[in-house]
C-alpha cells in the first residue's frame, strides 16, 4: 500500500515547520472553477504574548503557495496558486486557536480588472491564446475556426479576462483553466486515456467508500436556433440532436424513449452569434451539456487507490453494476488531509449507461479482462 505525501512550498521554499501544526488541508479542482486551498494551522501563544503564524512574513496575502501531494509513487503538483483569505479565530480553550489560510490557483490574477476592449477580426481561440501569453501563460489551445470578421460583427469584452475567456469557451464547448503556468481553452478530454479504475464493493479490490448516482431523463434535449443572416437577410437555422463528444457508454438517453415518446426540443432565442458556423457550435455545445444526464459523487481512500485522481479527464468505475459501470468524465475533485488521512472526494457524470465493450475493467488491478463489473 502506498502511504500519502504532501509539500507545502511558500514563497518558493518547502514550508516544513508548518507541517506540526497543520490541522487539515483541502484542494479542490473543478472544470469550471479556479482551483482553491484551504489549509488550517493551529495556533500557540508563546510566553511573550504573541502567537505563532500571525505575523509570519510568508502568510500574507498575494504570496505564492505551491501544494505538491498524492502517494509516495505518485506524487502531482496539485494548485499553484495565491494566498486571497486570511482566517485567524480564537476561542477560550487555547487548543482551539486555529488560522485559516485560503487561496486560489494563478487564474484568480485574470479576474482583478473589468475590461472594456474590442477583438475584430480574431477567432476565439487567437483572443484566448494573446490573453494567456499577456499574464505569461503557456497557451494550450484548440483552435476554433470561425473568425468573427468586424464587417458583421466585433466580439466586445465587457469583463474580466477570465470570465471573458469562459464566455468564449462556453459558446464553444470549452473547458478554459490555468493549471500551474499553463492556460487551457479546449474541448473537454473525453478521448484520453482514463485514470486507475475505481472499484466500488469489490472485494478486497475495493478504493471507493462511498458512490451514489443520479440519472436525470428530463434535462436531455435537441436543441434548434433560427436567426436572420444580417448581411443578406436570409433566415438561418441551426440544430444539434445528435453527440459531438464520445459517448462513454452503450445506451444514450434516446435509447431509453419509448416509441411513440419524442426527445426534448429547445429553441434559443436572444442568442448573440454572427453566422451559421457559430449557430452550429452553439446548438451543440448546449446539446451536449444537457445530455450529461448521468451524475455521480463519491470519496476515495486515497492509501487503498494508490493513485492522485484529477478533474477534466476519464475514469472507469465498476462494481456498481453492469448498467452503471462504466466510464465517466471527472467533473470535480476536492483533496483533502486531515488527521484521519488522505481522502478523495470527487464528482462524475456520463452521457450514456452501460459498458461499450470495449473498457478494460482490470487496468490497474490485477484482473484478467472480462472480470465481471
Amino acid at each position: 500500500m502506498a502511504y500519502d505525501s504532501l509539500q507545502i512550498a511558500i514563497a518558493g521554499t518547502e514550508a516544513a515547520d508548518i507541517y506540526p501544526d497543520l490541522l487539515s488541508l483541502e484542494v479542490e479542482l473543478d472544470e469550471e472553477l479556479a482551483g482553491m486551498f484551504r489549509l488550517t494551522v493551529a495556533l500557540q501563544l508563546h510566553a511573550d504574548g504573541s502567537w505563532s503564524y500571525l505575523d509570519d512574513d510568508r502568510l500574507v496575502p498575494w504570496q505564492r503557495v505551491v501544494i505538491t501531494a498524492g502517494l509516495a509513487s505518485d506524487t502531482e503538483q496539485l494548485l499553484s496558486g495565491y494566498i486571497t483569505h486570511l482566517r485567524p479565530c480564537f476561542t477560550d480553550g487555547l487548543d482551539q486557536c486555529q488560522l485559516e489560510i485560503w487561496g486560489m490557483d494563478a487564474s484568480v490574477l485574470m479576474d482583478r480588472d473589468d475590461v472594456l476592449r474590442d477583438w475584430p477580426n480574431k477567432k476565439d481561440s487567437d483572443i484566448a491564446q494573446e490573453v494567456f501569453q499577456s499574464y505569461r501563460l503557456t497557451p494550450q489551445v484548440t483552435d476554433t475556426g470561425v473568425i468573427h470578421d468586424e464587417a458583421v460583427s466585433t466580439i466586445i469584452q465587457r469583463e474580466t479576462d477570465i470570465r471573458f475567456l469562459r464566455r468564449l469557451a462556453l459558446r464553444n464547448g470549452y473547458e478554459c483553466f490555468v493549471d500551474g503556468a499553463t492556460g487551457y481553452f479546449q474541448p473537454p478530454a473525453v478521448d484520453g486515456s482514463p485514470q486507475p479504475v475505481l472499484a466500488v464493493q469489490f472485494g478486497d479490490q475495493t478504493t471507493v467508500t462511498r458512490f451514489a448516482l443520479e440519472v436525470n431523463a428530463l434535462a436531455p434535449s435537441n436543441v434548434t436556433m433560427f436567426q436572420v443572416d444580417r448581411l443578406n437577410k436570409q433566415v438561418l437555422d441551426a440544430s444539434a440532436d445528435s453527440l459531438a463528444l464520445r459517448q462513454l457508454g452503450a445506451k444514450p438517453i434516446s435509447s431509453f424513449l419509448a416509441g411513440d415518446m419524442t426527445p426534448g426540443q429547445v429553441y434559443l432565442g436572444q442568442a448573440v452569434t454572427t453566422g451559421l458556423p457559430e449557430m452550429t457550435a452553439l446548438c451543440q455545445e448546449l446539446y451536449d451539456r444537457s445530455n450529461w444526464f448521468v451524475t455521480g459523487e463519491g470519496e476515495v481512500d486515497a492509501n487503498g487507490y494508490g493513485n492522485v485522481l484529477k478533474p477534466r479527464g476519464i475514469v472507469l468505475i465498476k462494481g456498481v453494476g453492469e448498467t452503471h459501470s462504466g466510464m465517466y468524465y471527472i467533473s470535480h475533485v476536492t483533496h483533502s488531509f486531515t488527521a484521519d488521512g488522505y481522502t478523495q472526494r470527487f464528482t462524475v457524470k456520463r452521457n450514456a449507461l452501460a459498458p461499450t465493450g470495449s473498457e478494460n475493467f482490470a487496468a490497474g488491478t490485477g484482473l484478467l479482462p472480462g472480470s465481471p463489473v
